[in-house]
């Protein structure tokens, strides 16, 4: 069972696929690099439209989403494979399978009846990389809209900045990129370079999108303290002090045996990010007291989290405002009241 793809050219018999920076050119027959697009007598083709590998209702915290609809929960999907080759993949039993030719479809439609069940108020393409899902998504996301859910995605920003425009105008109404180093990490998991995802990630936020940066500090980044410096410098650049990132801590997965990225390591970097002004910086796959919210002008402890649970949210509102219950400072995000 497969779809008509989107966003491709044809050159001569082969195919170029214009959905990410990979721009595969797939022979007649043949799949491009995810595995999930093939060429079909001259035209593409798409495995993972309705291709869901897992669907269940998740918290925003887990994503992690702290700015957006914090509390909640967002019914989170996913499909399979990946168009990055990165070896220390977290979900790689994903991400390194390629789409099932045979399958049951599950209509867009299946899966916003779901959330509303649920008493979701959100809606997140995850686990692997959502791009991968593009037709469906756009399907998908005026439906969720018509039943009051924003849309959220988990991605590593590798979209094309065409691919990422239709998802916003198709409802997107916030992302959570994965930036994975600089370009001497990306030329080891692609033909790409870093600027491709901090571009993708100004034009979102610039088009209205709520937008939040991680990075997994994994071992060619942890070993590296100057690339994580990079990171900080690029994220101020690109973006600006209000947008928040999360440094995340690495286990060893899939091909990679290192050590677990050193505590210490994790919160150099995010005294470096707060010394360089970014107002909300994070801790990530540990507890730790920077999983909270501080108000960047008065330090008071506004939301309190433990993992993946909210504990405590002392926010005020004011004017349908977030501010901070002690010095009125505006704090940047999307919340309920």
């Amino acid at each position: 069972m497969n779809r008509e793809a989107k966003l491709y050219r044809k050159k001569n018999e082969d195919v170029i696929c214009d959905l990410c920076w990979n721009r595969c050119l797939i022979a007649e027959g043949s799949f491009g690099h995810c595995n999930a697009r093939y060429n079909e007598s001259g035209g593409l083709r798409t495995l993972t439209y309705g291709n869901i590998s897992a669907m269940e209702s998740r918290p925003m915290e887990i994503k992690p989403f702290f700015h957006f609809l914090p509390g909640t929960t967002s019914i989170t999907f996913s499909t399979y494979s990946c168009n990055l080759n990165c070896p220390w993949c977290q979900n790689w039993h994903l991400s390194k399978r390629p789409p099932p030719e045979r399958f049951d479809l599950i209509h867009p439609k299946t899966v916003v009846e779901v959330a509303v069940r649920n008493g979701d108020r959100s809606t997140c393409a995850s686990f692997n990389e959502p791009t991968l899902l593009f037709e469906y998504l756009l399907d998908f996301f005026p439906l969720a809209k018509e039943s009051n859910l924003k849309n959220t995605i988990v991605s590593n920003g590798y979209m094309t900045p065409k691919a990422l425009k239709m998802l916003i105008d198709s409802g997107l109404d916030a992302a959570n990129f994965d930036i994975k180093g600089d370009d001497r990490v990306y030329a080891e998991i692609s033909k790409g370079k870093s600027k491709y995802i901090w571009r993708n990630a100004r034009f979102a936020r610039k088009k209205g999108v709520h937008v939040e940066m991680v990075c997994l500090l994994s071992p060619p980044v942890y070993k590296n303290p100057e690339m994580i410096d990079g990171i900080i410098e690029n994220h101020l650049k690109y973006l600006d002090s209000e947008v928040p990132i999360h440094f995340t801590r690495y286990f060893p997965a899939y091909l990679t045996k290192d050590p677990p990225t050193p505590l210490r390591v994790l919160e150099e970097a995010i005294i470096k990010a707060r010394k360089a002004g970014i107002s909300y910086v994070y801790i990530g796959n540990v507890r730790h007291r920077f999983e909270n919210t501080f108000c960047p002008e008065c330090g008071e402890v506004l939301i309190v989290r433990r993992g993946s649970s909210l504990i405590e949210n002392k926010l005020a509102i004011d004017g349908g405002e977030a501010k901070c219950c002690k010095c009125g400072r505006e704090i940047s995000g999307v919340f309920e009241f």
